[in-house]
């Protein structure tokens, strides 16, 4: 077993703020957060961008990744050309906006839903041609792709899909974000499906859920083994931030990442 491993404090801010600013910058630092994901909606302007990077380079938060667009309008499997371009194109503004930002990691969602048993074939082929055409412009400037394991009927819902996806992809720039709230009926394998991905795994998404249907409640809600998910994201050596995903209590973002930081403390210990 490896040495006990410390994993950054991250947030996902999809579930936190419709807009990152000073103020919201403050109540990170002050929660000790240490790192960010960034949804691509806030960031969509060059007033958006800039007022995000001057923050960023203060280097008091850093930003992990950068959530690309998704949904029925963005999706990457569509048969329908002009959805599918819109994915394509968004996908392409994603690593770019995460190349000017300097974020390391961009996180992609394979498809929208719901996906028919009998179209999923042609959409598995349209989601690889897509991804690698945004692949090549990350190659292009250094960034990584992370495929979001999904739930339901949406492309990369099962280890042997998404493995499979990848190995379409070939390797390098892709890789998995691991969202532990996906999984649906198969909460208990989680910790085998950590290590069946291995290095794969570059981001996460934690939250906790009732083993049928995501609900991004706080870790320990519901029926996830986080301390076997923890022992699990150790031995692999996962080298990145635990990033919450998740609803918390409170009515201000204050309020609600001192809930999240707590939570930190509560799972950081977990051996």
């Amino acid at each position: 077993m490896p040495a006990k491993t410390s994993f950054p404090f991250g947030v996902s801010l999809i579930f936190l703020s419709t807009k990152y600013d000073e103020m919201l910058q403050r109540d990170l630092v002050t929660a000790g957060v240490e790192t960010v994901e960034i949804a691509a909606a806030l960031v969509a302007t060059t007033e958006q961008r800039s007022t995000v990077k001057r923050l960023l380079e203060t280097r008091r938060v850093r930003a992990s990744s950068i959530h690309s667009l998704f949904g029925s309008n963005c999706d990457y499997s569509s048969l329908n050309p002009e959805t599918w371009q819109t994915a394509v194109s968004s996908g392409i503004q994603a690593v770019e906006t995460a190349a000017e930002l300097n974020i390391p990691i961009v996180v992609a969602h394979a498809s929208a839903e719901p996906i028919p048993p009998e179209e999923r074939s042609r959409r598995l082929d349209r989601a690889v041609e897509g991804l690698k055409r945004v692949g090549e412009q990350a190659q292009a400037t250094g960034r990584r792709i992370a495929i979001e394991y999904l739930p339901r009927t949406c492309l990369g819902n099962s280890l042997p899909e998404l493995t499979g996806l990848l190995d379409r992809l070939g390797g390098d720039p892709f890789g998995v974000c691991l969202d532990v709230n996906h999984l649906m009926d198969r909460s208990a394998e989680l910790p085998q499906i950590v290590r069946s991905l291995g290095k794969r795994t570059i981001a996460t998404h934690l939250s906790d859920y009732d083993g049928v249907d995501e609900k991004h409640w706080l870790p320990g809600q519901g029926v996830l083994d986080w301390s076997a998910l923890v022992r699990a994201l150790r031995e692999i050596e996962y080298p990145g931030p635990f990033t919450y995903e998740c609803n918390a209590n409170g009515n201000t973002p204050a309020e609600k990442l001192a809930v999240l930081r707590e939570n930190f403390q509560w799972l950081s210990s977990l051996v």
